[in-house]
């Protein structure tokens, strides 16, 4: 389903989140969100204030990022509410892949329904880095988000490898509409866009310039 760049940028979640990011540029980011009606926002946490005052009755949803692959449950937690304190209200969590590896799928429900229990009514997404998973493991994967009880399955950070569309076929087998899928990691084009929306995707996170770009090309077709 075709998509113009005003639509995609309803189903957007800017990003910008290295470690070198700057002041500067996360209020590029939030000013470009607020023009555009991103969807959210993921900013670096040191300017969280920053990013609480400017969208602060806005309709740009305020995300935190809270936790890694390997950071225990409790601190994944402790994200949680600092990010609440803040007004954040869609939260993206990384499935425990130590634990998945290892083939303790109880422990890693667990700590996907200990995060779930912190966010309360707000959103949550688990991100179970598709590129490091066979096939058979992301639909594994997908089970088990589901049984902690995510909102959305998203695919991956982007730093071990880019998502591709293989990787939504199999989500969307695996998910069957049950949650929602939310695509990020090395996402570039708009005809990538088109395809997995088709397949079901809903959301997408890419960093804001790269989103910009996509917008972009929407529009000249």
């Amino acid at each position: 389903m075709p998509v113009n760049g005003k639509e995609f940028a309803r189903m957007m979640d800017g990003t910008l989140i290295g470690s070198t990011a700057t002041l500067s540029e996360t209020r590029e980011l939030l000013d470009l969100a607020l023009l555009h009606h991103f969807h959210c926002v993921f900013a670096p946490r040191p300017f969280y204030p920053e990013v609480a005052k400017a969208l602060a009755g806005s309709d740009v949803h305020f995300g935190c990022g809270c936790g890694g692959a390997v950071v225990p449950t409790s601190i994944k937690r402790l994200m949680v509410e600092e990010g609440l304190r803040f007004g954040c209200n869609e939260f993206d969590m990384v499935m425990n892949l130590p634990a998945f590896k290892s083939g303790l799928y109880d422990e890693v429900v667990r700590d996907i329904r200990a995060v779930r229990d912190a966010v309360g009514k707000n959103l949550l997404k688990c991100i179970i880095e598709t590129p490091l998973l066979s096939d058979r493991e992301i639909e594994k994967a997908c089970e088990l988000a589901i049984e902690g009880g995510v909102d959305f399955i998203k695919t991956a950070v982007g730093r071990d490898g880019p998502t591709t569309v293989h990787h939504i076929e199999v989500m969307s087998k695996a998910v069957r509409g049950r949650v929602q899928m939310k695509a990020s990691g090395g996402i570039r084009t708009i005809e990538t866009v088109d395809r997995m929306i088709d397949l079901g995707v809903t959301r997408f996170g890419v960093s804001y310039k790269s989103g910009l770009a996509i917008m972009e090309a929407a529009d000249k077709r």
